[in-house]
This record gives C-alpha cells, sequence and structure tokens, in this order.
C-alpha cells in the first residue's frame, strides 16, 4: 500500500508552501491551510495567474510538534523588507466580499497597513483578506466522490479541500520531460497538499473511497491544471512545460489537463508523514472521462 510521504500547507493562497510532518485536519480542510488571500480592487482574489511574485512571499503560522496549530497570527516574508506579523481579525473586523473563482465569500479586512505590505511584495494594488467565523463556501460535490458534501463548507482554496498526488505520477511526468530535453519539475508546481509514495503512475485516478492513517478521505474529480505550474517559483520565469507534455497524455474529455485528484475528508483528524492509505473503494468511471 502507498504511504504518505510529504504533506503541506498553503497559509496564503499562491503563496510558497508550507511542509509539515502533521496535517491537521478541521471542518473546512487542512487547519491554516489557504484561508487566506489576496484580494485585487475589483474585488477578485489573486493567485500566481495573475501576480507570479506571489511564489516570493513565504507565510508562516503557529507551529507546535510538526503540525501547524492555527490559522492566526499570519507573519509573511519576502526578500528585502521588514517581516509583517498580521494578527486574528477581531469580531469588528470589516467583512469584505471577495470573488474566488465563481464563489463570493466574506472574508475579514486585514487592515491599511497590511494592504501596503502586500501590494509591495507583488507589485499590484491588492488587500490581505482573513477567512472568519462568519465566512461561508459550500463545498461543491463533485469535490466530494462518496461522502455527502451537504452542508460542508470550503476555505479558499481553487475549490477542494485537499488535493492528491501520487510520486509516481510526477515521476512518469518528468521521465517525458527529461525524454524531451527538458528539466525535472519539483512537486511545489503542483502544490499538492499529501503527496503519496504510489508506485504506478496515477493509480490515484482511480480511487473513490480511501483511508489515510485514521481519516477517511472521499476522492472526488480530477485537478485541472493551469498556468501556474509552468511559473518557475524560484525565478519566477515562465515556460510551456508541463502543461505541453501533460496535454499529450493527460487530456479529460473535457478538454482540461489533469494531474492530481480533489479530494474531501470525511471527518476531523490527522494525516501523518508514513501513515498507510487504504483503497477502501475504486472508481466505477474513468477519471479522465
Amino acid at each position: 500500500m502507498p504511504r504518505v510521504t510529504d504533506l503541506f500547507v498553503h497559509p496564503l493562497k499562491g503563496a510558497a508552501p508550507v511542509r509539515v510532518q502533521r496535517l491537521r485536519l478541521d471542518a473546512l480542510g487542512a487547519v491554516g491551510d489557504r484561508r487566506w488571500l489576496l484580494m485585487d480592487d475589483h474585488g477578485v482574489a489573486l493567485t500566481q495567474r495573475e501576480v507570479p511574485r506571489l511564489a516570493r512571499i513565504r507565510a508562516e503560522l503557529p507551529m507546535h510538534d510538526g503540525a501547524i496549530a492555527g490559522d492566526a497570527p499570519l507573519t509573511l516574508h519576502r526578500h528585502g523588507a521588514v517581516q509583517l506579523v498580521v494578527p486574528p481579525a477581531p469580531p469588528s473586523a470589516p467583512l469584505r466580499t471577495v470573488r474566488v473563482w465563481d464563489d463570493d465569500v466574506a472574508l475579514a479586512d486585514a487592515g491599511d497597513a497590511a494592504a501596503a505590505w502586500c501590494t509591495e511584495a507583488v507589485g499590484v494594488s491588492c488587500r490581505l483578506m482573513h477567512w472568519t467565523a462568519a465566512s461561508h463556501r459550500a463545498l461543491a460535490a463533485k469535490y466530494a466522490g462518496p461522502l455527502d458534501a451537504t452542508g460542508r463548507d470550503v476555505s479558499v482554496t481553487d475549490g477542494a479541500p485537499l488535493l492528491l498526488l501520487g510520486a509516481a505520477s510526477l515521476d512518469a511526468l518528468n521521465a517525458r520531460l527529461t525524454d524531451a530535453g527538458s528539466a525535472k519539475l519539483g512537486v511545489e508546481r503542483f502544490r499538492p497538499n499529501v503527496l503519496l509514495g504510489t508506485t504506478a503512475p496515477h493509480e490515484e485516478d482511480r480511487w473513490a473511497h480511501i483511508r489515510i492513517g485514521e481519516v477517511e478521505i472521499g476522492v472526488g474529480s480530477p485537478c485541472p491544471r493551469c498556468a501556474v505550474t509552468t511559473i518557475d517559483q524560484h525565478s519566477l520565469a515562465q515556460g510551456v512545460e508541463p502543461l505541453r507534455t501533460l496535454a499529450l497524455y493527460r487530456r479529460a474529455a473535457s478538454g482540461g489537463v489533469m494531474f492530481g485528484m480533489n479530494a474531501t475528508h470525511a471527518h476531523a483528524g490527522e494525516i501523518h508523514v508514513g501513515d498507510e492509505v487504504t483503497v477502501l473503494a475504486h472508481r466505477a468511471d474513468d477519471a479522465l472521462a
């Protein structure tokens, strides 16, 4: 059976990931994962698609024993600047509506000082926004597999509480890239929460219901990939890979290029590096169909 080889949390949507040893799960997803985002002057969430310089922001949250302990205070770092520490939003913090893909989400504004720091960091006028107890964003059923998504919320991820990726899938992609004369890519290009030590490429495509350690997970839809995967997370140079290569063998019937699987946890709990994956049920359909 595969085991968990790496775990990641992305405190600020679009910014650098944080590697953890334990992934704590609450009702929304991984604790501290994408509970903060940048909003432009039109009320729309910003990602690396619009501002690649987000990749150079390192966001930190309180840690305890190898796990994110909570989603605030947030500490932001960037080269050549004083770090920014943003405390939890008080109950009186103003809420503003932010467009996150197709959803309008009420988030707390972190204030003018945070907005100025983040604007300087990414080169675009923006404000730092934070998920609160008053925030709401419905989880779509397609991300939950066989689990019931009714009444579930999700944070400001691209849609699912969790993203799973098999290491064998990344290895197979890198083999194709090197055969074509391109450089290998690291897992940071794909921003999973859970990297799994699979033995067969795209083994995760065939799963419908799994258990990782003691946490049951519904495996939903494949993850469509966008131009963010073509951005070098260090130099910010943008190319055509891996989308050019993935399009040769990972194009879905819908036309999207798929890599990794969206997933939803059944209950709160913890996933640990080294946890074994037990497949409880396989899909009845082709994930790319």
